[in-house]
């Protein structure tokens, strides 16, 4: 199956609705935070930057991709 969210007719308006979400099992209230995530947010609190007390829930959002042409 090729998912092409360039060419999706309600790209953007409906992606928090989109099937691809729920075959791949992504969870509506965010992702976990991967380990460039996790280090990115850690150098925020290491530089004051940013309350360690906010960090404890923070998740990853997908966003959809504006002006991203297929190439090939």
């Amino acid at each position: 199956m090729i998912v092409d969210c360039v060419t999706c007719p309600v790209r953007g308006s409906a992606c928090s609705d989109c099937a691809v979400g729920v075959v791949l099992n992504t969870p509506s209230r965010g992702l976990p935070l991967d380990a460039t995530e996790r280090r990115a947010v850690h150098a925020l609190v290491a530089g004051g930057l940013l309350p360690a007390c906010q960090t404890a829930g923070l998740r990853a959002h997908m966003e959809p991709w504006m002006d991203v042409q297929a190439v090939g």
